[in-house]
């Protein structure tokens, strides 16, 4: 029996708009105003990590029509929290508060974990945070050159947000760039947790993420930037290679969605992202905290995630930081 055209494309058009119906039902579900949207920071409360995302937080909750709330997963250097957000369900309402750590230096320390960074959805970055070497209040160094010249007299402790942090791939980088004998890194939960240790004296000295050190910078010694060039907002304050220790720990944020996410999903997140990370008020109250407001299209940031991978590998070859397993 032979078909007639004209009813085979009755038939596709029928079934071109039973798709777009279904299509229109499952997105009014993903985006329905009562779903809250989780995002998942995956350091407690209180550090550079937390206190930058929620300065997004309120403005991205109104461009999406959608409250979003700040979920604090720490532990194991953030693979916590990734995991979390690497399992969750992709509609839309859970996103990872994503950075360097968990997403380019972590693979080259662990050697099994348990996401995949490069199967998570990037969205769009937020911000760059800087790093300062800073020294307990009652410290016998004042100055750069004092603190390596007592590193090298003793074994200094090290406060560190876990194995695989910036801190911890910092304090190796002190000890080799600055031809120091040991030091001895003492992992802590987060950044808010190993900051109170160095304010109380507990540890010698930590990489205070910019935030962290503009609120305690009275209270601590400060010794030197870690980053390429010295930063606006603390402009005083010398990098540590202007004294031949080149270390750069300057990281990225970002935000990112679980793997699998439908791309118009990701793409309304990364609009809605650009308009915010647009306005004014939100990059000064980022500057304010000594962050570096960042912003590129989806696109971009997908590409930049691999290079800077291959950066920190490079950055912890040369300090001979060697896997874990």
């Amino acid at each position: 029996m032979q078909t007639s055209v004209p009813f085979l494309r009755r038939r596709q058009l029928l079934l071109a708009g039973a798709g777009l119906c279904a299509a229109s039902v499952a997105s009014a579900q993903v985006w329905a105003p009562h779903h809250t949207i989780r995002l998942v920071v995956t350091y407690p409360p209180g550090g550079g990590a937390d206190v930058t995302a929620r300065a997004f937080t309120d403005q991205l909750g109104m461009k999406l029509g959608q409250p979003v709330i700040v979920e604090n997963r720490g532990g194991a250097s953030g693979a916590i929290g990734a995991e979390v957000v690497y399992r969750a369900a992709p509609d839309g309402h859970t996103l990872l508060w994503g950075n360097a750590d968990i997403m380019t230096i972590a693979p080259h320390l662990f050697s099994r974990l348990a996401y995949k960074p490069l199967e998570f959805q990037p969205i769009g970055p937020t911000a760059a945070v800087a790093f300062v070497l800073a020294g307990r209040g009652d410290i016998e160094a004042k100055t750069f050159p004092d603190l390596l010249e007592l590193a090298r007299k003793r074994e200094l402790t090290f406060a560190s947000w876990g194995n695989g942090s910036p801190g911890h791939v910092g304090s190796e980088m002190f000890k080799t760039l600055g031809k120091v004998p040991s030091t001895l890194t003492v992992p802590y939960q987060g950044t808010a947790p190993a900051a109170q240790a160095l304010l109380g004296g507990q540890v010698d000295m930590m990489y205070l993420p910019s935030p962290l050190f503009l609120g305690m910078q009275s209270k601590i010694t400060t010794f030197a930037a870690a980053g390429k060039k010295r930063y606006e907002r603390f402009k005083e304050v010398p990098t540590m290679a202007e004294f031949g220790v080149p270390v750069d720990l300057e990281v990225w944020q970002g935000l990112f969605a679980p793997p699998g996410t439908p791309k118009p999903i990701v793409e309304r997140f990364a609009q809605a992202l650009a308009e915010v990370s647009a306005d004014p008020a939100i990059r000064r109250k980022i500057e304010e905290l000594g962050v570096v407001p960042l912003a590129s299209s989806q696109e971009d940031f997908a590409k930049s995630i691999a290079p800077d991978a291959q950066r920190w590998g490079e950055i912890m070859r040369a300090a001979h930081v060697k896997p874990q397993a």
